[in-house]
């Protein structure tokens, strides 16, 4: 197997990484907006160049100012990933021309001892190359004119910089993950304080602005020997206050990852408690057939005014009856109350039940849910359920055959649905039944 290597992207605000990450990727994976700083945190993906497979890391883009209160914490993902990486890509404009920051990061570039080429972007036609001369009072060697835009001069660029890695010095990594977890909730909830106490490094960039996270950052950690990847989503909030173009394909992006995720889990801020817009993420889960762990932040902040949990469990029931079937965690990202305890749950529910229950078993089971309680007759015709099968195993969905399938009402699955869960242990898993003829 060929090594992967990790290329990182660095540069300035607005010189195109994340459009050169999307072209090299494929995918619409980090956010393109012509604002300054839409990505901020590390964001990663992988990529395909003449057979050589390898990894790319978006960075955030850093500038020598003292306004934006982020610029520390992107120079710390910036030198992140400049460590962890075999090789860098250092983006300049050729538009703009020479700026101080680009003298600022080509210091980092050269300090890290990683190899690396100059990209000079936005030289979109041939006319454009000239763009690159004045870059060499940088003293970088050979500044490669490119078009993250339309891919001109890319491959040149990979093949410049594929010459100077060494492969064999590159320790293979193992890309498939045992189990995919994807944090979501509202904005400020603490989902990328979570993540940090969960991976115990700073990953995910935090602060008390909400919407600090624009992307989907992708994070894989080993769990007692296990490979799981854990994924930071922007916050989730109601359509009618989704005011840029920004925040909507930062929730495009979030429900992206949760459709690709094992497992779900939804934050919600201890404080606020468990509102209509958690009601509204926790049923798109729910549609989604997604596992799911419910964490309650900043529970050190909730405790404190003697409030009880189990009252608390209650009062979010009586807001969403399905979050019975769900484990519910009171956790501080802060104090990392029960934050080691969050990975051992996911992990059980993620392993439970993922062989298909025995078709045996299920008609067991039917046969005396359905004597303790019948289907009522509708419309005067005796409803009669003959028979249960598991047709699909993620999420599970269970086949209900019975003479008049149309007829069985909703609170009798209801019932049904419950008894299955009681007798076959499937908290915290969504699971659903298909009412067929038979």
């Amino acid at each position: 197997m060929t090594k992967k290597p990790k290329i990182a992207i660095v540069g300035r605000p607005n010189v195109g990484k994340s459009t050169l990450f999307n072209k090299l990727s494929g995918k619409r994976t980090s956010i393109v907006d012509q604002m300054e700083g839409v990505t901020r945190d590390r964001v990663y993906s992988s990529a395909e160049w003449l057979s050589q497979e390898f990894n790319i890391i978006d960075t955030g883009g850093y500038v020598s100012s003292n306004e934006d209160v982020f610029n520390e914490k992107i120079k710390e993902q910036i030198s992140a990933a400049l460590n962890e990486c075999d090789g860098i890509i250092f983006l300049v404009d050729g538009k703009d021309g020479l700026n101080p920051n680009d003298q600022f990061l080509s210091k980092l570039v050269r300090k890290s001892g990683k190899k690396f080429v100059m990209g000079v972007n936005k030289c979109d036609t041939p006319d454009h190359n000239l763009r690159k001369d004045q870059f060499f009072d940088i003293g970088f060697e050979n500044p490669i004119p490119i078009s993250a835009l339309n891919g001109a001069g890319v491959g040149d660029m990979l093949d410049n910089l594929f010459e100077l890695i060494d492969f064999n010095s590159i320790s293979q990594s193992d890309d498939n993950t045992d189990c995919s977890m994807t944090i979501v909730g509202m904005p400020n909830v603490g989902k990328s304080s979570l993540l940090n106490a969960l991976i115990q490094r700073e990953q995910a960039i935090v602060s008390d602005i909400a919407g600090t996270t624009r992307d989907s950052v992708d994070t894989i950690i080993k769990w007692h020997g296990k490979d799981i990847k854990i994924v930071d989503t922007a916050g989730l909030r109601k359509k009618s206050k989704v005011d840029s173009d920004i925040e909507f394909y930062s929730s495009l992006r979030a429900m992206d990852s949760l459709l690709r995720s094992d497992l779900v889990l939804l934050v919600v801020d201890a404080e606020k408690g468990f509102t209509k817009q958690e009601k509204t993420i926790a049923k798109e889960v729910i549609k989604k057939g997604k596992r799911m762990v419910i964490l309650v932040n900043k529970w050190d902040l909730a405790s404190g005014k003697n409030v009880s949990a189990e009252l608390y469990k209650e009062d979010m029931y009586m807001e969403f009856k399905d979050l019975q079937h769900y484990p519910i965690l009171f956790v501080s990202a802060l104090t990392k109350r029960r934050v080691s305890n969050i990975l051992e749950i996911a992990w059980e529910i993620f392993t439970k039940q993922r062989d298909k229950l025995s078709t045996k078993e299920l008609n067991v089971w039917i046969e005396k849910a359905v004597k303790n309680y019948p289907p009522p007759a509708t419309q005067g015709k005796s409803i009669k359920i003959k028979f249960v099968e598991q047709v699909q195993q993620s999420p599970p969905i269970f086949a209900l055959f019975s003479n008049y399938p149309k007829l069985i009402s909703i609170q009798y699955l209801r019932y049904l649905h419950n008894q299955l869960r009681e007798s076959f242990d499937l908290k915290g898993i969504t699971i659903k039944f298909s009412l067929r003829k038979g």
